[in-house]
């Protein structure tokens, strides 16, 4: 039987049925969401689509013919993904329907911007949630031959400053941090982990004596896994946590008189932003008088300018860092100004450096 629509009377849906006999005289079922909700659109996408699949039987399927919930169906398949990614791809594939590949172009960017972002979103916004999972989606079906090479208008991000906290400055922050904050705060700086890194680490990547932290790759922003090695700060403060199982970092009530500690709350992995530290994050900034710009993700632009001040290496702070390129670690490299060294060695409770000799951190 030909293509048809039908309509549910509780949302007004529309969705496309039917079954099609095709040339080689087999019979294929079809049931699809309709892309509007108007019945004579929806007609008109049953009828394209029927002549498509016919056209696609007798001549094969043309280019950009698939559907790009099957694009991205194969792009999750083809290796692990990050979870925030997987997460923008359906946002992306709800807004957008199963639409063919070929139909993913400027003017979809631009019906998905709006319907999944607050309006006004900024340039970078835009292509973090929107521009960049469409490309690597598009890219994964370019290179099966599945569609042309994605061509969109990409935003242009003005530069921000790059903000970052000398030694005194993550001192004070640490000192006027609730009691719970502090351990997280001195991994940060000591670590160079993103937040999401940190809040995620579990105790069993954890090696006090061996001195390190391992990111599990699906942790990590890469996807790739990371060690970190732990100055003897951030061992203290992790060695002073009443707990060694589950999460490293949590939210702790006040102990008890006999020191026992009468509930933690492990942290959930926050989607963005400073997550669940943003309140305990601006007080402790504002407590410490330091610029309310300021965000736990610049304790990691902190750590990478303290690494580059001490050791002089970009690629070593490349690699220890998990950046990607050389360039997008350049900008630490002139951040923090000289004779701050023997303050970075001392905050991370490394000796200072002997005359003619550095001591390595």
């Amino acid at each position: 039987m030909p293509l048809i629509v039908t309509g549910r009377a509780d949302t007004g849906s529309l969705t496309i049925v039917g079954t099609i006999k095709l040339p080689d005289g087999t019979r294929r079922r079809i049931r699809a969401r309709a892309q509007s909700d108007r019945v004579d659109l929806a007609a008109e996408e049953a009828a394209t689509l029927e002549a498509r699949l016919l056209r696609d039987a007798w001549h094969g399927e043309r280019r950009g013919a698939r559907g790009f919930a099957e694009a991205v169906e194969s792009y999750l398949k083809a290796e692990p993904r990050h979870p925030e990614n997987i997460r923008r791809l359906g946002r992306i594939i709800r807004a957008l329907g199963d639409v063919p590949i070929s139909a993913v172009d400027q003017e979809a960017v631009d019906r998905v911007r709006d319907r999944v972002l607050r309006p006004n979103p900024s340039p970078s916004t835009v292509r973090a949630m929107v521009i960049t999972p469409l490309r690597a989606v598009l890219n994964h079906a370019h290179r099966r031959g599945w569609c042309d090479k994605p061509n969109f208008e990409i935003p242009r991000v003005r530069q921000a400053a790059t903000l970052y906290l000398l030694p005194g400055e993550a001192q004070r922050l640490v000192s006027a941090s609730a009691p719970h904050l502090r351990s997280l705060l001195i991994f940060l700086f000591g670590t160079g982990a993103r937040l999401g890194e940190a809040l995620a680490l579990d105790w069993r990547d954890v090696d006090l004596q061996g001195a390190r932290a391992l990111f599990q790759p699906y942790n990590t922003k890469s996807g790739r896994r990371r060690i970190a090695r732990l100055p003897p700060t951030a061992i203290a403060a992790l060695g002073s946590l009443p707990h060694r199982e589950g999460r490293v970092f949590r939210w702790h009530t006040k102990p008890t008189a006999d020191g026992k500690v009468k509930r933690t709350i492990a942290y959930t992995k926050p989607k963005s932003g400073g997550g669940q530290i943003k309140t305990a994050w601006g007080a402790a900034v504002r407590r410490a008088g330091l610029d309310p710009a300021l965000t736990p993700h610049d304790a990691r632009h902190s750590w990478a300018s303290w690494h580059y001040a001490l050791h002089r290496d970009l690629l070593a702070l490349k690699v220890e860092g998990a950046w990607s390129t050389i360039a997008l670690v350049e900008r630490y490299a002139h951040l923090m100004p000289h004779g701050h060294e023997d303050a970075i060695r001392a905050f991370w409770g490394y000796p200072r450096a002997e005359q003619g000799r550095e001591v390595s951190a």
